[in-house]
């Protein structure tokens, strides 16, 4: 009997998430198409910012690091997107319930399917930006094969982004100017980040850059894509243990708070 109960809730589990999943991608994909519906550049200008950040970068790179890095446009174009998947998700997401409001307050629409598909928004662009990364493997010979074991470290990263997500997005309803500060609070992050320089080793700001979690998910990507080579065990620990707890934090926030949302925004 208790089998039959376990099965029953299982399935039903499972419906639930199918569901979600499949209204967060149809939010997605409507959002993104209409981002660039009546634009000349159309999906381009998903791609503009990290150009235009990778081309003025790469002009004053030799001035900034001291020392030359192997592959260095790969080593920056790769922080660069990655660092940009995460803001623009993000900063999203606080704004993903308040920005909907009339949809909660007339229908019951999925809470979490508002913040899922802004972060699906932003996995199309990264995927056409990894398009633009494998041209430029290509063309500094570096074996395009690594890109298997980039998917697994993209999976934890979406879930740690996703779980900072959900947590800005219930902030998002309480405080009005969340996102001013979270892209201040994100530009600092960027210069913490070893997105155009590498982190000088056994010095203080690499010992607290541990607790950065993009500098981890950063530097595991460069390893195994342009490197060829294993993360080390303390690099893939912090890794995981940042995806699964943000995560679960997230989701548990989230939780609490989203009966309340029809009546605060």
């Amino acid at each position: 009997m208790n089998f039959n109960k376990i099965k029953n809730y299982i399935n039903i589990m499972t419906e639930r998430l199918i569901k979600l999943w499949r209204l967060s991608f149809s939010l997605a994909w409507t959002h993104f198409k209409l981002r660039n519906e009546g634009s000349y550049l159309g999906i381009f200008w998903y791609l503009l910012e990290p150009l235009c950040f990778f081309v003025i970068i790469l002009l004053i790179g030799g001035a900034i690091n001291q020392s030359p890095i192997q592959h260095y446009p790969l080593y920056l174009f790769l922080g660069l997107i990655m660092f940009n998947f995460f803001i623009n998700s993000t900063s999203t997401a606080a704004k993903a319930i308040v920005s909907n409001a009339g949809l909660i307050k007339s229908m019951n629409v999925s809470r979490e399917s508002l913040v899922i598909s802004g972060i699906f928004q932003f996995v199309f662009s990264h995927f056409i930006e990894m398009l633009i990364f494998l041209g430029f493997m290509i063309y500094f010979k570096v074996s395009i094969a690594t890109f298997i074991f980039y998917l697994p470290v993209f999976i934890f990263f979406i879930l740690f982004v996703s779980g900072i997500s959900f947590m800005l997005s219930v902030v998002g309803v309480y405080i009005s100017d969340l996102a001013n500060v979270w892209s201040v609070f994100c530009r600092l992050l960027w210069f913490l980040t070893p997105i155009f320089y590498v982190m000088p080793s056994n010095s203080l700001l690499q010992k607290i850059s541990y607790i950065n979690p993009m500098y981890h998910f950063i530097n595991i990507s460069r390893d195994v894509l342009i490197y060829i080579k294993a993360p080390t065990l303390l690099a893939s620990v912090f890794m995981i243990f940042f995806s699964v707890a943000f995560f679960a934090v997230g989701i548990l926030i989230f939780k609490k708070y989203k009966p309340k949302f029809a009546e605060l925004v």
